[in-house]
């Protein structure tokens, strides 16, 4: 059984027997020196001890011999992805990505990507942690089962300490609120259990530093709760993103939120890049502020064209952009008509000008028929050309 929630230098140790007491677990974060310590600062000893406690006395009643890990959730863990013992994945763990299964104890599937590189679960893990509504201090516990497929427990961290942290977080939010004024861009700090290798960083899809804060009270996933634009923030993977946005895009996409009593963005799967949705975002708002501001007769056709495409692969990703589309392409269809009948009055203005040309036309050959038929006429009163002939060449020479 491997125990995870250590710092790094933890993750070579294997236990492979269920933690006797309290005594055992001190002795290990000793042995870890002073970084063990400030690791470990995000619980207090005891819920550290009690919560893992629990969960070696859980794990060690679990039907099967199976390979076991536990986590113990710091805030770190709970967002995008989840680092696991390298040791553990080298010798249970596929060597490539693949997608592995983490079967709740109902029975509910949650398919999540394997990042064999680095060692972790990525892509679907959040959607656990969310479902799962994981908070610092409670223990998961992962029973390989197949080698693609984890059992998952929760152990809960006791209700007593879950409320001290929520109190604090409080206390932490009203002091973050009292210095907003000096404050123009926010940074969120990750607090990793693994270095990086390499000198890669884990991609969270998006610098750590560029003003992305964590979502740490839960946002209102009811856009019914949202009562103005101060209550407005973008979620996304668990992340406002806010500040990906300038303040008059923010006001817009609030606006057309608002027209559809829903965030346009709520059906994108969780996992896709915070930057990619968030320029998803900026364009369905800027293409809205376009198809708004259209005068007639001033869009091209290809620029409608452009537009609708654009729209029909945000909404393919999950973006709610029927009713953008439906006006869009009501309006091609005006323009359509407007164009059509324009094509017609320049075709109409053309068989025009070739009807003139023709009746000139007619009216040449009209005159030259008339000078021919009375040409003919003059003649046809003239002596009969064929008497003529006759005489002449019967004339004598002599004079």
């Amino acid at each position: 059984m491997y125990v995870l929630g250590l710092p790094q230098e933890a993750d070579i140790v294997a236990i492979k027997s269920p933690v006797k007491s309290v005594k055992n677990q001190k002795d290990i974060f000793s042995a870890m020196g002073k970084r063990a310590s400030m690791e470990n600062l995000y619980v207090s000893g005891e819920v550290d001890n009690a919560a893992m406690r629990k969960a070696h006395e859980f794990a060690s009643s679990l039907p099967g011999n199976f390979p076991t890990l536990m986590k113990l959730m710091h805030p770190s863990h709970i967002g995008f992805s989840l680092h696991l013992v390298a040791g553990f994945c080298y010798k249970h763990l596929p060597d490539k990505d693949k997608v592995i299964d983490l079967e709740d104890d109902k029975g509910k599937v949650y398919p999540a990507q394997f990042l064999a590189s680095k060692h972790c679960l990525s892509g679907g893990w959040r959607a656990f942690s969310i479902h799962h509504k994981l908070v610092q201090g409670d223990v998961v516990v992962f029973q390989l089962l197949e080698p693609t497929k984890f059992k998952v427990y929760v152990v809960r961290a006791s209700a007593s300490e879950q409320a001290s942290r929520r109190s604090k977080r409080k206390v932490e939010t009203s002091a973050k609120e009292a210095k907003k004024t000096s404050i123009t861009n926010c940074k969120i700090v990750v607090h990793k259990q693994d270095e990086p290798k390499n000198g890669s960083e884990e991609d969270f899809g998006f610098d750590i530093s560029d003003g992305i804060i964590m979502s740490s009270d839960q946002p209102a996933v009811d856009f019914q709760q949202v009562r103005n634009v101060d209550d407005f923030d973008i979620v996304v993977n668990g992340l406002i993103i806010n500040c990906e946005l300038s303040k008059q895009l923010q006001y817009k996409y609030y606006e057309l939120c608002s027209s559809q009593k829903s965030f346009l963005h709520q059906h994108i799967p969780n996992g896709l890049n915070c930057k990619l949705i968030a320029g998803i975002i900026a364009e369905t708002t800027n293409i809205a502020d376009a198809v708004r501001t259209a005068k007639f007769g001033t869009r091209q056709k290809e620029e409608f064209a452009t537009w609708e495409n654009t729209l029909s692969g945000f909404e393919k990703l999950g973006m709610n952009v029927e009713f953008i589309l439906t006006r869009l392409r009501q309006l091609i269809g005006l323009s359509d008509h407007a164009n059509r009948c324009k094509k017609l009055k320049t075709e109409r203005v053309e068989v025009g000008e070739e009807v003139k040309a023709l009746k000139a036309k007619l009216e040449k050959s009209v005159g030259r028929m008339k000078r021919n038929d009375e040409e003919i006429e003059r003649l046809e009163n003239e002596e009969d050309v064929e008497v003529r002939f006759t005489k002449l060449a019967e004339a004598p020479w002599s004079m």
